[in-house]
């Protein structure tokens, strides 16, 4: 019964994790629209804020402290998050196109996204290395992280040359601290800082560009001005100065810190843009000529005043985009105009945590030392951020309330009719299903007579006399908020049991239960969710072949696969040979991950670790060891890793045996031990303990070898082979892509389990 449920109506898609989606984001979650669906999509789950990246690199902040965890805020306020890059945007037909993956449709959405490097002239990819481009700034830490490893193994004689070019606020910025900590290290690394202007940030501010003046020259910084940056060849960087007289000198790398461009795709999706590329936006922040589109933050031009890029204006522009996004919705209020100050207030990073004071007209921070000034930026970013990152938690907490405040507003209408039906009538209408099934693309397959278009009750396949037919089920909750990505784990899940048996899979059918919603809202979690399936179907060589849907309480999805065998490749779980050892291929701990995901306590790269892992197919796999001599296979899931192995060990057998596991050999994901020692289990975890609580010697608990219970969502392969074939074996597996499988244990010649 779901007549409680608020159905899903409208949704609204907010592309990138900039500082005003984010706002957007809380607040409509803190006072949500009843049937209003948010989905946030990002290609990378760590956003970061840009106010403090200067004190990130020069080490006064951790990562986290300075950056959005987009996945893990979006569990916490029930929100879907979706990893993919945007490559372009249809307003005719509201679509959202994303990189190898389905569009996404949307009712309104609001674009604030990253920004791009201006590309220099260069000649070859070698050359390309050199350039580290401040923007965007997530690839722009990678960067560093590398650049700073590398200096700190120079050996040369001669001072190793870094060119630094743009000075703006981020350029003299990065001079200041990469030239500080080389200094702290003792490097021999000389920085030059390279501008076409005659200023420092802002030809206004005097008092600032005498003090920035005055640090680069403590700190024998190379300054060059009016010096314009032509290209970069195979020789070096080539400059004109003031006087137009052009010159090359190498530099061992060159980080672009000049004004960085639009993405293209703006202009591809025929968005309304400026002479550089932005996207052009009115005083409301709605993209002109758009009614359902707004934007925010560097990535637009501002129509009525044009800004420069800063993230202030971001920030300040949060509010009123999420005024305007909600009485687009609701109807109930006129938009708000965004009026942006005149003069924007900068407090500069110079290191040794001072800060200093730009802004083109009087400020009483002027009046304030360096260290005091860094201790006022210091707390109004913090205090900016702390807005946005979730509570973190020392143990698993006994009650945790996940709930959202309630709907104020509703975009469902007051005589909304719920299915309340079980059994076949909570079945979705065909008027609803049909048309998503016939926007897919379906492959055709020969051995498939009568399958998903042709409307009978059954599939019909032809299977050759000399096979074996092999069939399974799975069903599951929806663990992660992406559909598409849903139906990809779901079927390589399925899959993987016809691979741990040496099979190849041949037809699939898919059982959807979808929460209360529209018929539209249906119809497009149906393509999304689909959509995943035949990706992972279509590249392992399956064919979907029919299916069932139905309306309940939430989001579920469960799969049949078949597929055949030659009788005599066929594997089975049981272990035959005492003295083999035993191969895991994929990490443990996927349901701890989850666990503490659902109460948003998982840092989001973990998460991503973890569904990196469960996209992986196992067949690969399992077509490398089939060439070994094999004895007893199977895949991890519920039950397991333990769980999994006695199953194996034949315990109705007149000759069973048993396992030695080394537990510190199991391969985990990183910072699942921190997870296991906070408490995160799987709700099933100890009663996997309790169900092999007989066979074990009573140390062995779930608190004490966690991993052993964790029950896995496609999870890996595990397989014993003898001991002279291992090395190849592994060997083997990491050539073909399997690179975490490793050797756990042993099989031993008794009905026992050993955990040492």
């Amino acid at each position: 019964m779901n007549n409680s449920h608020t159905p899903i109506v409208s949704d609204l898609v907010l592309l990138g994790g900039g500082h005003a989606n984010i706002q957007v984001l809380k607040m409509l979650a803190m006072n949500p629209i009843g049937g209003l669906r948010i989905t946030l999509i990002s290609d990378q789950t760590h956003s970061p804020y840009s106010g403090m990246l200067p004190g990130y690199l020069a080490g006064y902040y951790s990562y986290e402290e300075c950056h959005f965890d987009l996945r893990r805020l979006c569990e916490e306020l029930g929100q879907r998050f979706i990893k993919a890059k945007i490559i372009g945007v249809n307003p005719q037909q509201k679509k959202i196109q994303l990189e190898n993956r389905p569009e996404v449709s949307y009712d309104c959405a609001a674009i604030n996204v990253g920004i791009e490097p201006i590309n220099i002239t260069y000649l070859s990819p070698e050359v390309a290395l050199k350039l580290i481009p401040l923007k965007p700034v997530s690839k722009f830490i990678a960067h560093w992280q590398r650049l700073i490893a590398d200096l700190g193994f120079y050996q040369g004689n001669a001072p190793l040359q870094l060119a630094v070019v743009g000075a703006g606020a981020s350029g003299v910025e990065i001079s200041i601290i990469l030239k500080r900590l080389i200094d702290k290290n003792q490097w021999n690394v000389q920085v030059n800082l390279i501008h076409r202007h005659d200023f420092l940030v802002s030809a206004k501010d005097l008092k600032a560009q005498r003090q920035l003046s005055k640090v680069l020259a403590e700190l024998g910084i190379n300054v060059f001005k009016n010096t314009s940056v032509l290209e970069l060849q195979d020789n070096g960087l080539v400059h004109k100065d003031s006087q137009g007289h052009s010159y090359t000198k190498d530099f061992y790398r060159i980080l672009i810190a000049t004004q960085a461009a639009a993405p293209t795709w703006f202009k591809n999706s025929a968005l309304p843009v400026n002479e550089d590329g932005f996207v052009k936006v009115t005083e409301k922040l709605r993209i002109e000529n758009e009614d359902a589109l707004f934007a925010a933050g560097d990535c637009i031009h501002f129509s009525p005043t044009p800004l420069k890029k800063a993230g202030v204006y971001a920030v300040r522009q949060g509010m009123i985009l999420e005024h305007n996004i909600r009485a687009f919705f609701t109807r109930q209020a006129s938009l708000k105009t965004f009026h942006p100050k005149k003069n924007v207030l900068s407090l500069i990073t110079i290191g040794n945590r001072q800060a200093i004071v730009h802004q083109d007209d009087f400020s009483i921070l002027r009046w304030l030392p360096p260290t005091l000034l860094w201790r006022v930026k210091n707390q109004i970013d913090r205090h900016f951020m702390n807005r946005f990152q979730t509570h973190t938690f020392n143990v698993r907490p006994g009650y945790f309330n996940k709930t959202m405040p309630a709907s104020k507003t509703t975009l469902a209408p007051n005589d909304w009719q719920a299915n309340t039906c079980g059994g076949c009538g909570s079945k979705l209408a065909a008027s609803t299903l049909t048309p998503s099934l016939n926007k897919l693309v379906i492959p055709k397959d020969d051995a498939v007579l009568l399958g998903v278009n042709d409307g009978e009750d059954c599939a019909l396949t032809r299977f050759s006399e000399a096979m074996l037919c092999l069939q399974s089920i799975d069903q599951f909750r929806a663990f992660i908020t992406d559909p598409y990505m849903l139906g990809q784990i779901a079927t390589q899940h399925a899959l993987s049991d016809i691979y741990a048996m040496g099979g190849v899979a041949k037809t699939a059918q898919v059982g959807l239960t979808l929460g209360p919603a529209t018929d539209k809202i249906h119809s497009e979690d149906i393509f999304q969710i689909m959509s995943g399936v035949l990706d992972i179907l279509t590249k392992s060589g399956v064919s979907l072949v029919g299916g069932h849907t139905s309306e309940g309480a939430e989001l579920a999805i469960s799969m049949a696969v078949q597929g055949e065998i030659e009788p005599k490749q066929v594997l089975t779980k049981r272990l035959t040979k005492p003295g083999n050892l035993l191969i895991l291929t994929k990490p443990i701990g996927t349901g701890s991950i989850f666990a503490a995901n659902r109460l948003a306590q998982a840092n989001g790269q973990l998460v991503d670790e973890a569904l990196s892992s469960m996209l992986e197919s196992n067949k690969a796999a399992m077509e490398t060891i089939k060439h070994f001599d094999i004895s007893g296979c199977t895949d991890i899931t519920g039950f397991g890793l333990l769980g999994h192995l006695v199953e194996m060990m034949g315990k109705n057998s007149n000759n069973a045996l048993g396992v030695k596991i080394n537990y510190a050999t199991i391969p985990l994901f990183n910072g699942v031990n921190e997870l296991f020692a906070k408490g995160y289990y799987a709700s099933i975890a100890d009663k996997n303990h309790a169900s092999l609580s007989s066979l074990l010697d009573a140390s062995v608990s779930n608190q004490k070898f966690p991993a052993l219970f964790d029950p896995q969502t496609s999870g890996g392969l595990l397989f014993s082979l003898p001991a002279q074939q291992t090395k190849a074996c592994l060997t083997a597996l990491y050539q073909n892509g399997v690179t975490q499988a490793g050797v756990i244990g042993e099989v031993i010649d008794a009905y026992k389990i050993l955990i040492l």
